[in-house]
């Protein structure tokens, strides 16, 4: 396992709890970009990770060349990485504070202004689609993780492909 892609992997995943953590403790988990873009943000933000990664181990290590698999090989452990750490952390975020935030939505006026808007549903069943969703929202935290975790394995495992077939360099 290359060094380099471990430190990257670790530095990634930091910075991603960073911006998690500012989002969760800024308050700004229910606003707009907080609830629909953070988390697709959160795995964009490994791409310049997988492309330093690569430039530094091809251009200090390797003199100039890489091939594809260890250009594979590198930005999937940045990967791995960054799942399990990640991961874990998106689990204990929705354990301590996720369901409580899933209270406070179903409970806001943003929400209530969402059934309004639904010609289909009848104000006397507000209160009873709240009470639904409430209870649907207390999943647990793997459900929760499992979600996420998706989307990043799409996006990050995609991405990884993409980055090493564009860095590659196999002659000079």
């Amino acid at each position: 396992m290359n060094k380099k892609a471990l430190t990257y992997g670790l530095v990634y995943s930091i910075v991603v709890i960073a911006f998690k953590l500012f989002i969760l403790l800024g308050g700004y988990s229910l606003t707009a970009f907080g609830f629909y873009f953070s988390s697709l943000t959160s795995v964009l933000m490994i791409i310049p990770f997988y492309y330093f990664a690569i430039k530094s181990v091809r251009d200090k290590d390797n003199n100039g060349l890489i091939g594809g698999k260890e250009a594979v090989r590198i930005c999937l452990t940045i990967f791995a990485v960054g799942a399990v750490i990640i991961s874990t952390y998106n689990y204990f975020e929705f354990e301590n504070s996720g369901k409580a935030m899933a209270i406070d939505y179903y409970n806001s006026d943003k929400f209530m202004a969402f059934l309004k808007s639904q010609a289909k549903i009848k104000a006397e069943d507000y209160q009873k689609i709240i009470a639904e969703q409430i209870k649907a929202s207390e999943v647990s935290g793997f459900k929760a993780t499992t979600g996420k975790l998706f989307s990043y394995m799409l996006i990050g495992g995609i991405s990884a492909f993409i980055t090493s077939a564009a860095m590659r360099k196999t002659s000079k």
